[in-house]
């Protein structure tokens, strides 16, 4: 199996609440794995153990991630908006030469955005666990 950096959103802005964003998180590992992928999404685990508001402690989250980034085969930017965390991975990446895949909130990929309607294998409530995300 590739392994897989899963690069989304954390924090809440004025459209998203972090739940809203761990629920798309959820989301691209299942969408990886069900499409035969490994992926890591760190942003679901260190925040558990540290404490994201503080600066040192999110330093220390986001070097983890990116200890894991450099083993892995491919990083996938989950939506088109990119954070402040997500720039210093999808910099890291360039920088390592691993290759950046860009995906939409449901799984596909930018080159086919705007496209006809596509059908997906999966449905995004498939895997969001909070009802609160709409038009996923």
């Amino acid at each position: 199996m590739k392994k897989v950096y899963i690069c989304s959103r954390y924090r809440a802005d004025a459209r998203h609440t972090v739940q809203e964003n761990i629920d798309r998180a959820y989301f691209a590992c299942g969408w990886a794995l069900s499409h035969g992928y490994a992926p890591f999404a760190p942003h679901l685990i260190y925040p558990h153990c540290l404490d994201d508001n503080d600066p040192d402690e999110r330093k220390l989250g986001i070097e983890a991630g990116l200890a894991f980034l450099a083993d892995c085969d491919e990083v996938w930017q989950w939506g088109a908006t990119v954070s402040e965390g997500m720039a210093k991975e999808l910099a890291m990446a360039k920088t390592w030469n691993i290759p950046i895949k860009v995906f939409n909130s449901i799984g596909i990929p930018k080159d086919r955005w705007n496209r006809e309607e596509e059908e997906c294998s999966m449905t995004a409530k498939s895997f969001y666990p909070s009802a609160a995300i709409a038009g996923a």
